[in-house]
C-alpha cells in the first residue's frame, strides 16, 4: 500500500481504536499500554506508514460538549455548571471545549451538528440523557464518547454519574428519620433514568419502613419535552406531610404552588430535593437537598475521557461520585 494512501486514521480503523491513540503510540507518548503500542507499531509497518505528515503530527486539541436544550437552558444551572468546570479543565491543558446545544427536533431526527467530526475533534461529552438513537448517531463519528450524569443499560460507553437509587433512598429516609410517614414524590419516573432511579430509591425507603406508597401523592410539574416547569398543576385533596422532588427546580415550583394554596414550607409540608444548585441556596425557604457535585462530575468525566482518547480499547467504565445531604430550611421535624 502506498504511503499516500496510509494515514493514522487507516491504522486506527484497522485496529478499531482512536486516531488519538495511534498518534500517542507513534510519538511515544504516555497513556498507551506497551502491548497496544506494539500492535500499533506493527500495523503501521505492515501498512507502510513510516513518515508522519506534519498535519497529522498534531492533535486537534478540541473536545465537544453535547447537551439537549431542555436541560441546558433552565436557570437551575446544573449542566451549565458542569460545562463551566469542564471548560476550565480544558483551558488549563490547552484544549478547546466546543458547546453544542441540541434542539428536541434535532435529537428526535438524529441530526448531529455538521461541524462536528473526527477531523476537528478528539472526544465528546454527552451531558443529560439523550435518546439511544441519537447516541448511536454520535457513535457514527467514530470518536471516544463519555456520558455525563446518565448511563445506558447496555453499558457501551463510559459514564460518570451519582448513585441516584441510593440518593433517592437517602432523601426519603432522611424525611422518615425526621418523623414523616406520609411522603410524596415529584417527578416523571419515565422521563430519565436518573429520575426513575431516584423514584425507586424513594419507594425502597418507604418499603423498608413498612410505609405505603400513595399514587395520589406522585406529582409532576414540568414538560418532559421542553423541560419547562409550571405552577399550573392540581394538588390532591389530601396532601402528605413531605415531598421528595427530583431536582431543585421541581422543588422550587412545588413550594410556590403550595404557598398559592395557603400552605407553608416547612410548617405544613416539608420538601427535599436533589442537585444543590444555586437555586437551592436562593429559594425561600432555602432547600434541603442532596448535593450532586458538578465539579466532581466534571473532574471525573474529564479524566476518564482523556484516558479513553489515549486507549479506546479499555472496557467501558461506570464511575460513581459521592453525594451527601445539605441541610437547610425546607424540612421540619414532625
Amino acid at each position: 500500500m502506498g504511503r499516500n494512501k496510509v494515514s493514522m486514521q487507516t491504522i486506527a480503523d484497522q485496529l478499531k481504536i482512536s486516531k488519538v491513540t495511534v498518534y500517542k503510540a507513534l510519538n511515544n507518548q504516555p497513556y498507551v499500554s506497551e502491548e497496544l503500542r506494539e500492535k500499533i507499531l506493527q500495523a503501521a509497518a505492515e501498512l507502510g506508514y513510516t513518515v508522519k505528515d506534519k498535519q497529522e503530527s498534531t492533535l486537534h486539541n478540541n473536545l465537544a460538549f453535547i447537551v439537549p436544550k431542555r436541560f441546558f437552558l433552565e436557570s437551575d444551572s446544573f449542566y451549565t455548571t458542569i460545562f463551566y468546570h469542564l471548560n476550565n479543565l480544558c483551558h488549563k491543558d490547552g484544549l478547546t471545549l466546543t458547546l453544542y446545544v441540541i434542539k428536541r427536533e434535532d435529537e428526535l431526527g438524529c441530526l448531529v451538528p455538521y461541524t462536528l467530526s473526527r477531523d476537528n475533534c478528539d472526544g465528546i461529552f454527552i451531558a443529560g440523557e439523550m435518546t439511544a438513537d441519537y447516541i448511536r448517531a454520535v457513535d457514527g463519528l467514530g470518536l471516544p464518547t463519555l456520558l455525563t450524569d446518565f448511563y445506558e443499560t447496555d453499558a457501551r460507553h463510559d459514564c460518570v454519574i451519582a448513585d441516584n437509587f441510593l440518593n433517592g433512598f437517602s432523601a426519603a429516609n432522611y424525611l422518615i428519620e425526621k418523623g414523616h410517614r406520609d411522603i410524596g414524590f415529584v417527578g416523571r419516573a419515565g422521563q430519565t433514568l436518573s429520575i426513575a432511579d431516584r423514584f425507586y430509591g424513594y419507594r425502597k425507603a418507604l418499603a423498608a419502613h413498612a410505609l405505603e406508597y400513595d399514587p395520589r401523592w406522585h406529582l409532576s410539574n414540568n414538560d418532559p419535552d421542553t423541560g419547562v416547569y409550571s405552577l399550573d398543576i392540581p394538588l390532591p385533596e389530601t396532601l402528605p406531610t413531605a415531598f421528595v422532588c427530583h431536582c431543585d427546580r421541581a422543588a422550587y415550583f412545588l413550594i410556590q404552588r403550595l404557598q398559592m394554596a395557603g400552605l407553608s414550607v416547612p410548617g405544613d409540608i416539608s420538601v427535599i430535593s436533589f442537585d444543590n444548585t444555586t437555586l437551592a441556596e436562593n429559594a425561600r425557604p432555602a432547600l434541603t437537598t442532596v448535593d450532586i457535585s458538578t465539579k466532581e462530575i466534571a473532574r471525573s468525566a474529564y479524566a476518564q475521557l482523556r484516558k479513553r482518547i489515549a486507549d479506546n480499547t479499555l472496557p467501558a467504565q461506570r464511575i460513581y461520585i459521592q453525594s451527601n445531604i445539605i441541610e437547610r430550611d425546607s424540612v421540619a421535624q414532625r
